[in-house]
C-alpha cells in the first residue's frame, strides 16, 4: 500500500469498487425494511382532550359545546389562572391515582397540560388501535370521579374531545429505518472497499512505483503467458 494516501486516492478506490458499494448500500436498506416490517410491532396512538375548571368557571355541558362557543364565554382571569394551576396538579394526580392505574393496562398513557391552558391531553399508545382509543376514553371518563375524590365540588372536569380509533400506526417510522439502513450499508461498503485496498498488495498497471511507494525501478518484466496478451510484471 502507498505510504501516503490523499483524498483523490480514496475517491479512486471507492470508484473502483462502486458496484460493491451500491450493492451493499441497497442491501442495508432492504434488510432495514424487512426488519421493521416483520420484527417491529406497530404501535397506534390517539388522544382525548379534557378540561379542568376551578369552581364554576363555565356552565353547561362542555362536551356539547363548540370551540367558538368556548372562546366567546366571559371568564374571570383569576379563575383562568387558578384553573391552569389545578390542571397542572391534575396532570400528575390522574397518573398516580390508584383508580387510574387500575384501568390502564395494555397501553402507555401520558397526561399533559396544553401550554398556558387548563386543557389536558390524554395520549394513549398500544399495539391495538381499539385498545388505545378505549383506554384514552376510559381515563377521560374516569377523570371527573378522581377529581371529585380529591377536590369535591371545588371544580369540575369535562371531556372536550373523545379519542378516535387510529387508522394507521404512529410507529415505527419505516422511512427512518430505511434511511438508517442505507447509511449503515454505505458506511460498511466504504470500509470494506478500503480494507480490500489495504489487503491488496499487487502492483496495478499505471502505478508510478517510485512516486507512490518510493521504490526505485530498475527494470520491467513482460508476462507473455498472461491472458489477453503481454502484461508487465
Amino acid at each position: 500500500m502507498k505510504k501516503q494516501m490523499t483524498i483523490a486516492d480514496l475517491l479512486q478506490i471507492f470508484l473502483q469498487h462502486i458496484k460493491l458499494i451500491i450493492a451493499v448500500t441497497l442491501l442495508g436498506a432492504v434488510l432495514a425494511f424487512l426488519y421493521v416490517t416483520f420484527m417491529v410491532t406497530p404501535m397506534y396512538s390517539t388522544s382525548a382532550l379534557i378540561m379542568v375548571q376551578n369552581g364554576s368557571t363555565l356552565e353547561g355541558d362542555i362536551s356539547t359545546s363548540t370551540s367558538s362557543n368556548l372562546a366567546n364565554e366571559k371568564i374571570n382571569m383569576n379563575d383562568i389562572s387558578s384553573s391552569q394551576t389545578l390542571a397542572n396538579t391534575c396532570s400528575t394526580l390522574f397518573t398516580v391515582d390508584p383508580d387510574m392505574k387500575s384501568i390502564i393496562s395494555g397501553a402507555t398513557i401520558s397526561i399533559s397540560v396544553i401550554e398556558e391552558s387548563y386543557f389536558l391531553r390524554i395520549s394513549s399508545t398500544s399495539s391495538d388501535p381499539h385498545t388505545a382509543a378505549n383506554i384514552a376514553n376510559l381515563v377521560a371518563n374516569t377523570a371527573p370521579q378522581v377529581f371529585r375524590k380529591y377536590f369535591g365540588d371545588a371544580g369540575r372536569v369535562d371531556t372536550v374531545e373523545e379519542a378516535g380509533v387510529p387508522s394507521k400506526p404512529s410507529s415505527p417510522d419505516v422511512k427512518k429505518y430505511v434511511l438508517i439502513g442505507l447509511l449503515a450499508g454505505l458506511v460498511v461498503s466504504l470500509v470494506i472497499s478500503f480494507l480490500i485496498e489495504i489487503i491488496d498488495t499487487t502492483i496495478k498497471p499505471g502505478d508510478d512505483l517510485y512516486k507512490e511507494y518510493e521504490v526505485p525501478v530498475f527494470a520491467e518484466i513482460v508476462d507473455f503467458d498472461s491472458e489477453g496478451g503481454a502484461r508487465k510484471k
